[in-house]
Order: C-alpha cells, then sequence, then structure tokens
C-alpha cells in the first residue's frame, strides 16, 4: 500500500492536472532598451528596489489611465490565459486598476479588470507590499484567439505603483488562471483532494463499523485505524504549515478539516475498537466455557 499511493498521486497529477504553459515574458530593462516603453520609469534591482520593475505615479487629483504595455501576435493558443505579476502601491487615493484589453482580428475587444476585493484580481487602493496579480481572460467555447493585448494603469487620484516582470500564460479550460503562483494546488484540485479523502474516511468508517460489530478483522481494522490516524496527524500537520506559509484556502482547508477528522476520529476510536473486540472475545470464551 506504501507504494501504490505515491504511485495514485503521481498518475493522479498527470492524467488530470494539466500544466500551465509560459508564452512570453516581460522584463522593463528589455522593453526600454527596445524602446517599448510609452510611460513610466524603468528601475533596476538594487538597494530599495526588490526586483526590476516600472514604477508610475499619478501627482494629479484626478484620473489618469496610462498605457504600460502593448503585446502584437502574443502567440496564445489555448481558449484560457492570464498576464501575472506582482505589484506593490503606495497611498493609492480611491480604487486604482490595471486593465488589459483582448483585440481580436474581427474587430471585437472585451476586457479584464482588477476590481475584485481579495486575491490576485483585487483592486489598487491605499498602500501595498509586493503581492501577486494576475489579468485574466477566458475564450472558452470559441476558437477565437487574440491578435493583440493592451494593458493599461488607471488611477482615479493620487498614488504609486510598481510593477514587476510580467509573464504571459496560458491554460487548460479546467485550470484556474487565478491560483496563486506559490499555492501548493488550486481550488479545483483542493476539491477533488477533500472529496478522496472524504470518500476514504466514510469507505473506512463503515468498514470498522461493520467488522468491529461483529467482532471480525480485529488485526487488520486496529491496523487500519493506525493508518488513517496516522495519515490524519500528517494531514493536520501539513494544513498547519499550510497556514503558517500563507497558502490559500483552497490548500489549507482540506488538509485540515480531513486531518483532523482522521486523527481524532480514528486514533481516539482505537482503544474503544479494541476493548469491544476484547469484550466480544470474552464472551465468546465464557460461552464456550459454559458449553
Amino acid at each position: 500500500m506504501r507504494k501504490l499511493l505515491p504511485l495514485f498521486l503521481f498518475c493522479l497529477s498527470v492524467d488530470v492536472i494539466p500544466a500551465a504553459q509560459t508564452i512570453r515574458e516581460f522584463r522593463w530593462p528589455a522593453l526600454k532598451a527596445a524602446g517599448q516603453v510609452k510611460n513610466g520609469e524603468v528601475m533596476t534591482a538594487g538597494p530599495g528596489t526588490e526586483v526590476d520593475c516600472l514604477m508610475l505615479s499619478n501627482t494629479l487629483a484626478r484620473p489618469a489611465p496610462v498605457e504600460i504595455l502593448s503585446i502584437d501576435q502574443p502567440g496564445i493558443t489555448a481558449p484560457v490565459y492570464a498576464l501575472r505579476g506582482r505589484v506593490r502601491y503606495e497611498g493609492v487615493e480611491g480604487t486604482g486598476y490595471l486593465e488589459m484589453w483582448n483585440l481580436f482580428s474581427d474587430g471585437s475587444a472585451y476586457f479584464s479588470r482588477t476590481l475584485a476585493a481579495q486575491g490576485p484580481l483585487a483592486s489598487l487602493s491605499g498602500s501595498s507590499a509586493w503581492r501577486d496579480m494576475a489579468l485574466p481572460f477566458s475564450a472558452a467555447g470559441t476558437e477565437k484567439r487574440p491578435s493583440k493585448l493592451v494593458v493599461n494603469l488607471v488611477l482615479p487620484g493620487r498614488g504609486k505603483i510598481w510593477i514587476g516582470p510580467l509573464t504571459l500564460v496560458q491554460y487548460d479550460e479546467r485550470e484556474d488562471p487565478l491560483a496563486s503562483s506559490g499555492a501548493w494546488w488550486n481550488d479545483r484540485q483542493g476539491g477533488m483532494i477533500g472529496g478522496i479523502g472524504g470518500l476514504v474516511l466514510g469507505l473506512g468508517g463503515a468498514l470498522i463499523g461493520l467488522l468491529s460489530s461483529r467482532g471480525r478483522g480485529r488485526s487488520v481494522v486496529l491496523m487500519l485505524m493506525a493508518a488513517v490516524a496516522l495519515l490524519g496527524s500528517a494531514a493536520l500537520i501539513a494544513g498547519i504549515v499550510a497556514v503558517l506559509h500563507k497558502q490559500p484556502y483552497g490548500v489549507y482547508y482540506p488538509l485540515l478539516l480531513g486531518g483532523g477528522l482522521g486523527a481524532a476520529l480514528f486514533g481516539g476510536l482505537r482503544p474503544a475498537i479494541r476493548r469491544r473486540y476484547a469484550a466480544i472475545e470474552l464472551r465468546r470464551m465464557t460461552a464456550a466455557d459454559a458449553v
């Protein structure tokens, strides 16, 4: 069984979880050298600057939309894609955002904007240390692919923003482009892990209840309970580590819930099940003596 579990997880990751594909990377010093930086100041990594970045500011108390990147013929072949990177900002008044216009050869155009309350799509408001940012788009169900991408920054009032290197990534339709770049898995995979864990706990509990009520399979039942309790403890520890490393909800929640239930139920009930087998065995011996 110890050999089959890693094999099962490997097959699951290969057959079910497709991998994102990086199409192009955009670094500001190279873009500046090529004359493709129209606005802002390119800053190279050094004292006070964590990475090469583009710094933009609005010193006026009125909206100032600016174009920061234009990508002709991006080479996207998948239905779902995103422009990913990291941003930090300081003293942004109001609700600012980044937007990506997706232009198609038939003349149609659609946009994505970072106007969510949290996550990679969170808006730009107030101040923030470096955080993940994503501008996703989905053309699922069609054969349309963009011929040009245009990225703009919109600040409604005063404020500064620093934008790190950007990466254009495309995905399978089943993938989540908003998954954190440092996440162990995305929400869909987390739901799958939670479902499989719940199925294992349910089937294991049913088998243990059936066998123990009939006083059969003592060694199998006790060994199964010890194994599930051990796996649950390991998952619980992994969930705590995930929380400490600020993993998203879809990562730590299945580990904490499944691990806690496995360790508490199977570990906590093991002594009671052992006593139940002992009582059944004692009754059998008493009955045999009476006969």
